[in-house]
């Protein structure tokens, strides 16, 4: 391995600060197939409008929701007129969806993801074997996870197709999210469990021993990390706000809904080396990657090679130069 200082990978790096806009609404829909909204700031729930199929996933690029419902459609769904703008077909479920650089993700239950072009609805390509079936997606510090009722999440290289063992709970994974420091694995004990758990894991380094773990009164089919809070739900309509730091349930929201999915309206900020999970590209970012570089902790692989030098470094470079 290149011996390669602390200072001189510092030296190496040019950080450029991006604003971040603030977002106070998730949007939320399931198997009714329609769209609602959570005000965050007043707790207002709110109709936006229909897409016509059961939803099982959602993810918002550029304004744009996409929704995955269990038939194998996909509507883009404009924000700016909550009206569908447009749909394709996929021999999928649509499990779970994440937005990644100009693709959209979209996963089926079985265990296999594909790579579309939104615009057409082609698949570029299609990865199975994940070693777990897919319920969640996320995408966070250089890599693209998911997570399954198998109770693992596994972790794939951004641009690489070999998915390996990330984490493990005791529980099976409904969805996930993630922060600062920390992966939120949302999970149920057993199929038709009315309660769920909150399993904190180190993000950056996974494995089967969790930092804690936060009891739900929820299934936790959708979980968000936004402004310092988690918001958990599931098929009993029921939207949870959870102090991470604490496990306390701040506020409840009922909706009268089955929840299968949720998403801030602003997006989940697709940016591969955005490793403070904050939707800026900043020095934060840049020390962050050093110290995981330095200390040989998996996300500062970031080709992927087994090794930590050089070629690391300048793909995080390349990550970084792509903003978010």
């Amino acid at each position: 391995m290149m011996n390669i200082t602390k200072s001189a990978t510092l030296a190496l790096v040019v950080a450029l600060s991006a604003g971040a806009a603030n977002a106070d609404s998730i949007l939320f829909a399931g198997t009714q197939g329609t769209v609602h909204a959570l005000d965050t700031d007043t707790g207002a729930i709110t109709f936006r409008g229909v897409c016509s199929g059961p939803v099982s996933s959602m993810t918002v690029h550029d304004n744009t929701l996409f929704l995955g419902d269990h038939n194998g459609s996909v509507y883009t769904y404009e924000l700016s007129t909550d009206l569908v703008s447009g749909a394709f077909s996929l021999n999928s479920d649509a499990s779970a969806m994440a937005w990644l650089g100009d693709q959209l993700v979209v996963a089926d239950s079985t265990g296999r993801i594909d790579y579309v072009d939104p615009s057409t609805g082609a698949i570029d390509h299609s990865v199975s074997d994940l070693g777990t079936d897919v319920t969640t997606i996320g995408l966070d510090a250089g890599g693209l996870f998911v997570g399954g009722h198998s109770s693992l999440a596994m972790r794939a290289h951004i641009g690489q197709d070999e998915f390996l063992f990330f984490a493990a709970c005791g529980s099976f994974v409904q969805s996930l999210a993630f922060d600062n420091d920390t992966m939120y694995l949302s999970g149920i004990a057993f199929f038709g469990a009315e309660e769920g758990t909150v399993y904190l894991f180190d993000k950056f380094e996974g494995g089967v021993n969790y930092a804690g773990t936060y009891p739900v009164d929820s299934d936790a089919n959708a979980t968000v990390a936004m402004d310092g809070m988690l918001y958990i739900a599931g098929t009993d309509g029921i939207i949870h706000e959870m102090d991470p730091d604490t496990g306390i349930i701040a506020r409840t929201f009922e909706t009268g809904l089955d929840i299968q999915a949720m998403t801030p309206e602003i997006g989940i900020a697709a940016c591969p080396a955005d490793y403070d999970a904050n939707g800026q590209l900043n020095f934060n970012d840049v020390s962050r990657f050093v110290d995981l570089f330095v200390n040989q902790l998996v996300p500062g692989d970031t080709n992927g090679d087994g090794d930590f030098n050089y070629f690391d470094i300048s793909e995080f470079l390349r990550f970084y130069a792509g903003g978010c």
